[in-house]
């Protein structure tokens, strides 16, 4: 089976291609501007490479954050759009579980590892993973939202993956080749609410914002 492997949670964003857990090609994307051409830009040119077309891709497997919104509703529904013609699977994991996936293959000794970003207004979204019976990655509990200050109260035994690092549409693919569900086709939005005042009284009179 042949994959096009997609991570756009962060700026850092990547691609992989995969035959039956094989990486056949990998590259980095710049996220940072004109997401959705970079990435149409960026596969084209990663099939080309590898001598596929997308007649040849059988799967599309897709990091879904949390991080970067708009790079991640890009990759999805590019993706869906690319499956659409042949009626194939598009099958989504967290992003945070891809990482997780990698530092687990680096550090053999460690059991659990905590996956982290910054959520805005000094709060940090943060979740907990480790390896179950089969040695696959599961996530421990749900993601939770910490303070910035000190975020490392919770799960303190857990090694923390340093937030600067992205993860890599290499270990997006290789988990779905490990067999697992796929996760819902939507991305994982960890930032707080933002909380707008409102605009008129109790009576429906206008409010004077700027006394």
């Amino acid at each position: 089976m042949k994959v096009l492997a997609l991570e756009f949670s962060t700026e850092t964003a990547s691609l992989a291609l995969l035959a039956d857990d094989r990486v056949v090609a990998a590259r980095p994307v710049d996220a940072s501007r004109r997401r959705s051409q970079g990435l149409f830009d960026a596969v084209e040119n990663l099939l080309r490479g590898a001598g596929w077309g997308f007649a040849d891709v059988d799967a599309f497997a897709v990091g879904r954050g949390p991080g970067a919104y708009t790079g991640l509703r890009v990759s999805l529904t590019a993706a869906r759009g690319w499956a659409l013609p042949g009626n194939k699977p598009v099958w989504t994991v967290s992003s945070g579980a891809a990482l997780a996936a990698e530092v687990f293959a680096e550090k053999p000794e460690i059991a659990q590892v905590v996956v982290s970003g910054d959520a805005r207004r000094g709060l940090i979204w943060a979740g907990l993973f480790e390896r179950d019976a089969q040695q696959l990655v599961r996530q421990a509990g749900e993601w939770k939202l910490l303070p910035a200050t000190a975020p490392d109260q919770e799960w303190p035994t857990a090694h923390w993956v340093e937030m600067a690092r992205a993860p890599q549409a290499e270990w997006v693919g290789r988990l779905f080749f490990t067999g697992i569900s796929s996760e819902e086709l939507q991305p994982i939005y960890l930032h707080p609410a933002v909380v707008i005042a409102p605009r008129f009284d109790a009576d429906g009179k206008p409010l004077n914002l700027n006394p």
